[in-house]
């Protein structure tokens, strides 16, 4: 007792720590992944402030240059000193003034780095930072001579030449000052990319899509990141977009030439987002884990008990009822004694008048055995109650196990009411109940419905009737509602049914002669005769097929055809084993079609150039052999062996080279020792892969699977 009084409490202080756990690690991983996305959209907005403040500082310098570009062509000292014919001395405080302006504007922008000035007249070059040369000797003379527009225009990115110490690599605005010269304004390009993170990839473009200058970025590589493939409307819209593993984005100026593209690698592939993402993965496996602890704990400290209180005050009473309608089913109470047992237990009907319906739920038995055993009651159970509840939820009725297999529903019909339409709405249910399990069990079922019958104390006659009902699925089909009333309407007919032996002799010859077609017309018409008896029952209709199957042996052991090679399998044995009409027949039709097959073979086997081709195939199906070699050894037309065996066999060279390797690799599998490699090889297959293709195609299952099924009938 203290023992017990000890545990209880134990277990309850664990499912409330666990549920304090819960709740912070709940807790935690929720600030965790709003920490998550809030890093995600505040990378999102630096980025895009970031590349708007670049932008905004690249227009400016455009709009720098441009006012001082636009300055110097209005510039009178500078007018003059382009106009002079040749240097002179005499102007060399010119030149000086000029040089004094150049400075001015490389100091009044830190961005700026030369300026050069080309005059066409004396062609001369004065640069900022290099001494007054001719336009021959100038390092950077290219820019000039190559120059031939009306507007000025941006050169891309290079290394300066005009220099005496450090190389820089630049972006220059090259204009026409009139047409005397020519004005060069060089920018640095580093100081231009240095407002920008290290992780960020810069491309800065001209109006026409020429590539003025690029800037990689410490992760972000432009050439992986196929520039010229991005989307067009995606860069219009002037907002960050994915593309491959980065951000990128594009703003341009409409009243400039600059247009500036921004890219760096996504915040996700971070080794601190990609840890805070395992991070989060692990809290979810953790709250899982929890949440069944929580659930079990639960169940195991309120639901069960509670359960089982519930279970315990309603199974006898359930137990007793359930009793009750089987007897009453099956006829073992009298009328005073069902009308006392059921005011005992509170059963009522609104009426008098009943009707049974049987469930005849098919290999319901082997499905349960191929479950585990704890599921196996289970599943019994919820088929049951899938039964029960969905009639007692529409009817006033009571469903109880006749059988494994069989599920009864006793059904009140109310009064008042057609029975056409209760019939309607019954089928309608019993429809829904077949597909719905069929659906999720793939078990079929037959139902059985009896005729209406007056009073409980003809409840069994009922019950007898829908067993009845039940029996005639063999002709009806597993997936079917029989009525009790069709089948005893059938007419009275004492004679024997099916067909006489003679009929069957005649049959035989129509196959004898190959008339398949008259064969399958006389036998359906036998089947129709036999099932519409009312002395109609399975036996009999097995003796019918035995008696056509015997005949047919008969038949072909009287032409000395090998059964054993038409047929590798037991006939009678295999008819037995199918359930219903349409399987038998079926069977025996496709057994009457290779006797004839074989028959048909044999007569047009006279041919003795073919009897030569069959037997070197047949003697040498082991080897690889095709048309030529067969041509080569009989010397006969390759062509016309091919014509001959379609004509004589219905298939080609190929197909029956095939059907007899696989014949032989029946025979062959019989024996387990041999390995299925050394089967293929035995029949001529060049690979194991080429057997196993050959034999699925004509068997549909592997020749593997075909041994453990020979095995499993052999050891039945």
């Amino acid at each position: 007792m203290s023992l017990n009084g000890l545990k209880l409490p134990r277990q309850k202080l664990m499912l409330l720590a666990m549920v304090v756990l819960f709740m912070a690690v709940l807790s935690y991983a929720v600030n965790l992944l709003k920490m998550h996305r809030d890093t995600s959209e505040r990378f999102a907005e630096s980025f895009q402030s970031t590349h708007e403040n670049v932008v905004s500082l690249s227009f400016m310098l455009e709009k720098q240059v441009q006012s001082i570009y636009y300055q110097l062509t209005l510039d009178k000292v500078l007018g003059e000193w382009l106009s002079q014919p040749k240097p002179l001395i005499s102007n060399m405080y010119m030149l000086g003034e000029v040089q004094d302006n150049s400075l001015k504007i490389i100091n009044s922008n830190p961005m700026i780095v030369s300026v050069y000035i080309y005059s066409k007249v004396n062609r001369t070059v004065l640069a900022s930072n290099h001494e007054f040369t001719t336009l021959d000797q100038f390092p950077e003379k290219e820019l000039f001579t190559e120059f031939n527009e009306k507007n000025g225009h941006w050169v891309g990115k290079r290394e300066e030449k005009a220099g005496y110490f450090h190389k820089k690599d630049i972006i220059t605005f090259v204009g026409p000052l009139g047409d005397r010269g020519l004005a060069a304004i060089n920018i640095d390009e580093r100081k231009l990319f240095d407002a920008t993170p290290d992780s960020f990839g810069m491309v800065l473009s001209g109006k026409d899509g020429r590539v003025l200058a690029t800037r990689e970025g410490k992760d972000a590589n432009g050439s992986i990141l196929s520039l010229e493939h991005l989307p067009s409307a995606s860069l219009a819209a002037g907002q960050p977009f994915r593309w491959e593993k980065y951000y990128v984005t594009a703003s341009g100026q409409t009243d400039g030439e600059w247009n500036i593209l921004s890219y760096t690698p996504q915040i996700e592939l971070s080794a601190s987002w990609k840890q805070r993402r395992n991070l989060l993965v692990v809290l979810t496996c953790v709250l899982m884990g929890l949440t069944y602890l929580i659930y079990s704990s639960m169940r195991r400290l309120y639901v069960q008990p509670m359960e089982r209180l519930e279970l315990s005050f309603n199974r006898n009473l359930e137990d007793m009822k359930h009793q009750f309608v089987l007897n009453v089913m099956s006829g073992k109470l009298k009328e005073p004694d069902i009308r006392d047992k059921m005011s005992e237990m509170g059963l009522r009907f609104p009426s008098g008048r009943f009707r049974v319906i049987l469930f005849q739920i098919d290999d319901f038995y082997n499905y349960l055995l191929s479950m585990k055993q704890e599921e196996r009651y289970f599943m019994d159970k919820t088929v049951y109650n899938a039964i029960k509840w969905t009639f007692m939820t529409s009817y006033p009725c009571y469903a109880v196990k006749a059988e494994l297999e069989k599920i009864a529903i006793l059904v009140a019909e109310p009064e008042g009411m057609e029975g056409e339409a209760t019939m309607k709405e019954l089928e309608g249910t019993v429809r829904y109940l077949q597909k719905e399990i069929y659906d999720s069990c793939s078990l079929t079922i037959c139902a059985g419905i009896s005729r209406i019958h007056e009073g409980m104390n003809q409840v069994h006659c009922g019950y007898y009737e829908a067993l009845q009902a039940v029996g005639f699925k063999t002709i009806y089909g597993k997936h079917s509602i029989i009525h009790y009333g069709d089948i005893a309407a059938r007419r009275t007919d004492d004679s024997a049914g099916g067909a006489a032996s003679a009929d069957i002799g005649k049959w035989c010859q129509l196959l004898r002669e190959g008339q398949t077609e008259s064969f399958e017309a006389h036998l359906r018409e036998g089947v129709d005769r036999l099932v519409n008896e009312e002395r109609f029952s399975l036996d009999r209709l097995n003796a019918f097929f035995s008696n056509v199957l015997y005949g047919m042996v008969k038949t072909a052991l009287a032409q000395r055809l090998d059964m054993s090679e038409i047929v590798q399998e037991d006939l009678f044995m295999k008819m037995y084993g199918y359930e219903f009409l349409q399987d038998k027949t079926d069977y025996v039709l496709q057994v009457a079609g290779k006797i004839s097959a074989c028959l048909a073979s044999r007569k047009g086997s006279n041919n003795k150039t073919l009897q030569l081709i069959v037997d070197y195939i047949h003697a040498n199906y082991d080897k690889s052999i095709s048309l030529t070699t067969i041509s080569d050894s009989l010397g006969v037309n390759a062509s016309y062996i091919s014509t001959l065996m379609k004509h004589e066999f219905g298939c080609g060279f190929v197909e029956y080279l095939n059907q007899l390797r696989i014949k032989k690799a029946q025979q062959l599998l019989e024996d387990p020792s041999l390995a299925i490699k050394h089967i293929s090889e035995m029949c001529g297959y060049e690979t194991v892969h080429s057997f196993i293709r050959n034999f699925k195609k004509l068997h549909l299952f592997t020749p593997s699977e075909y041994r453990s099924k020979a095995m499993a009938k052999r050891n039945v």
